[in-house]
């Protein structure tokens, strides 16, 4: 069998120039940085003139459509008319970007920079010979000479000799002519694959890239998925994302996240190996993509407001998105109470054993079998695993670096405690660009290096002795003061330090060694601290056995200070209506459990225990009359007047009694008076028996006092 080999073609610069503005020459979207700098284009144009070979252009011609560049700086490229074939730059699309925006004197913004290349600034010199090897005729603009600008040189006609005739001498002239006719008659070798297929095309492109600058996973799969008719560009769809999450601080996750969840989503095996992401099949990732976005979406809030990781950065792997994203997917709900705990010590083991330190994707398989489990509410086998934590001296021994995933996890911990600031208890404000480097103000070595320095202590560096503090606080108010100092400075500004500084894990600095700057006590109550916080969050059997309390055994109770019945959520039996008292009343209810020692409240039960259902409150939802619907609003309601506190303090699980569901609110106290908006005003409530009070502004405020004593 014979095969056809392409054969190369010539093309003159205004050709090439013409089939791009025409859009049958299209610069394929594979990479961003798609265009040289101004001295490597001079260099270009320079060996253009001499009549030096710049390489073949390499061009796959087909009627599919792939993702493309839509503009070159200031100039908008048009779209290919319906129907007609494209020649995509496969090879080449550096030196053809560069000669566009070139021959046009284009301005190119560069990523992360402010101002961008002005190709205006490639001009062609009149100081130099073109018959010296040495000199370079097109050149950067200089501060000074004789020059003309290269588009000018590129379109020089009559009109440019009457402007330029009082300046350019005859001979200056015929050259710049000469110049012209040389870019005009320059032949460009050029190549036409006519491959079938977006894979062929991309094979070639990998196997002939001279750049040195492979194709990520995640660039050739936008090219393989791009569908034109569908509105599908995975790139831009990506790049939409990130821009969402950005402004919950979670902008810092690698495209890889969503190749490996979109491959564990629809693979057979639930794997995502290159070989099988590359295998995946380009509808099924177009009708998948945005349940893997909301499944994304979800774990990002999760993380935020269970694990209350504030940044992206301080996770000690994005890849920890994958797994919790795929419990999301499959399961479509808030995780039960089981599930939760198990998640909680899926999290934290992975997170203190370097798990996707090397190549991640059979340890992600595995612990897709472990989310699985989890689904079940089973808990997962850690017995491979090894979490690098026995003692507290380990935490000791830990130096701290911000991209190691170990110390990140410390400090996932320590962010999870929202750290208030020394100076005036306010919230430290966390964000991704200040948490970048080691050497961060935010990051504060509570005994300051400086100070241990001179003491000659080792372990300056330890994980422990790291706290979150604002910029201003860390170098003008601490810098290498010693604690005891810089501490008695902070109480005279803050009456409420001894608070203030638990949110650090530090609970009494005069126990901690810091009133007497006794750094091996710090180090030493402090490392005990966080170990035991840690263990405690690999420990998912803490609340099991609380968690194992029936239903049925709260219903054969009489209501109490710690459990109520509710007949509906928010339908009026007597006035057969949807009623915003009935709503409130269940509020009211949640209010009172969070501001004193918690409780149960069950809907869907009356005052005698007798088992209803949900039916009528169903009922009530036209657009979702299921047990969905009534979990949606729930979470609506509570989030509109809790927060946070909806995921943090509360549990909401749809138990059978018999066959029929109740509604059950397991309310965890918060840390912190809880108020809710009674007709205008803000009011707080406490269960008193088995009722629910408002308090008045008087008892509010010795409520208040005899918490804080507590």
């Amino acid at each position: 069998m014979t095969t056809l080999q392409p054969k190369p073609q010539s093309m003159k610069y205004s050709d090439l120039i013409g089939q791009i503005e025409k859009g049958t020459i299209k610069i394929r979207q594979f990479q961003r940085d798609f265009v040289w700098d101004i001295a490597k284009t001079s260099e270009l144009l320079d060996s253009i003139l001499k009549g030096y070979p710049i390489g073949t252009f390499i061009l796959w011609q087909t009627k599919e459509r792939i993702n493309n560049i839509k503009n070159i700086g200031t100039a908008t490229l048009p779209d290919t008319p319906e129907g007609e074939t494209i020649q995509y730059i496969l090879d080449g699309q550096q030196r053809i970007t560069s000669l566009f925006a070139a021959y046009r004197g284009l301005t190119v913004p560069v990523t992360g920079k402010k101002k961008g290349l002005d190709f205006t600034e490639v001009v062609v010199t009149l100081d130099a010979s073109i018959d010296n090897n040495d000199e370079q005729i097109v050149i950067p603009k200089p501060p000074s000479g004789k020059y003309l600008l290269l588009r000018d040189v590129l379109h020089f006609s009559l009109s440019q000799y009457r402007q330029y005739s009082s300046e350019l001498t005859d001979e200056e002239i015929n050259t710049i002519e000469s110049y012209r006719d040389a870019f005009k008659t320059y032949e460009f070798s050029t190549v036409n694959l006519q491959k079938n297929d977006i894979e062929s095309a991309i094979e070639v492109f990998t196997r002939i890239n001279t750049s040195g600058q492979n194709l990520t996973l995640f660039e050739i799969m936008s090219a393989k998925t791009y569908d034109e008719k569908q509105n599908f560009d995975m790139q831009q769809k990506w790049t939409d994302f990130v821009e969402e999450v950005e402004k919950k601080g979670f902008d810092l996750i690698s495209s890889s996240v969503i190749l490996n969840l979109l491959s564990i989503m629809i693979s057979r095996t639930k794997e995502c190996k290159r070989s099988v992401i590359l295998s995946l099949d380009k509808q099924k990732i177009i009708d998948h993509w945005d349940q893997a976005i909301a499944a994304l979406r979800d774990s990002i809030d999760y993380f935020r407001r269970i694990f209350r990781v504030p940044v992206s950065r301080l996770l000690p792997y994005d890849t920890l998105l994958v797994p919790f994203s795929y419990f999301f997917f499959k399961s479509g709900s808030t995780p039960s109470t089981r599930q939760r705990l198990y998640l909680e010590e899926f999290f934290w083991r992975l997170s203190l054993s370097h798990r996707y330190s090397g190549a991640s994707d059979t340890a992600l398989a595995q612990d897709i079998r472990r989310i699985d489990e989890i689904l079940l509410e089973n808990q997962p086998d850690y017995s491979e695993i090894s979490v690098e934590l026995r003692e507290p001296a380990d935490l000791i021994k830990t130096s701290f670096s911000a991209s190691d995933s170990f110390c990140k996890a410390i400090l996932c911990l320590l962010a999870s405690f929202e750290p208030r600031d020394l100076l005036d208890d306010g919230k430290v404000i966390l964000n991704n660009s200040a948490l970048k480097v080691s050497n961060s103000r935010n990051y504060h070595h509570f005994f300051p290096q400086r100070y241990l320095e001179k003491l000659n202590f080792e372990n300056s560096n330890s994980i422990v002795n790291i706290t979150f503090i604002s910029d201003h606080q860390n170098k003008n108010l601490i810098r290498a003061r010693a604690p005891s100092e810089y501490m008695s400075d902070f109480k005279k500004e803050n009456s409420n330090l001894s608070e203030t500084i638990k949110t650090h894990l530090i609970d009494d600095y005069s126990e901690f060694g810091i009133l007497g700057d006794d750094y091996e006590t710090f180090l030493r109550m402090r490392s005990q601290r966080i170990y035991d916080e840690l263990l405690n969050r690999m420990n998912s059997e803490r609340d099991i056995i609380e968690s194992t309390v029936k239903v049925e055994d709260l219903l054969a109770s009489n209501e109490s200070d710690k459990l109520e019945f509710k007949s509906t959520l928010r339908f009026d039996r007597r006035e057969n209506l949807v009623s915003p008292d009935v709503q409130f009343s269940v509020i009211k209810t949640v209010a009172g459990f969070l501001n004193s020692e918690g409780g149960n409240l069950i809907i869907g039960v009356d005052d005698d225990g007798q088992v209803l259902g949900l039916d009528l409150d169903l009922q009530s939802f036209k657009n979702k009359p299921n047990i969905d619907g009534f979990q949606l609003h729930l979470v609506e309601i509570l989030n509109n007047n809790f927060g946070s506190l909806v995921t943090t303090n509360m549990v909401i699980s749809f138990p059978k009694v018999g066959d029929t569901v109740v509604c059950w609110i397991k309310v965890i106290q918060s840390n912190e008076l809880t108020f809710v908006k009674s007709k205008g005003q803000e009011c707080a409530f406490v269960r008193m028996g088995n009722s629910t009070k408002k308090l008045s502004p008087q008892e509010q405020s010795n409520y208040e006092k005899k918490r804080r004593d507590r």
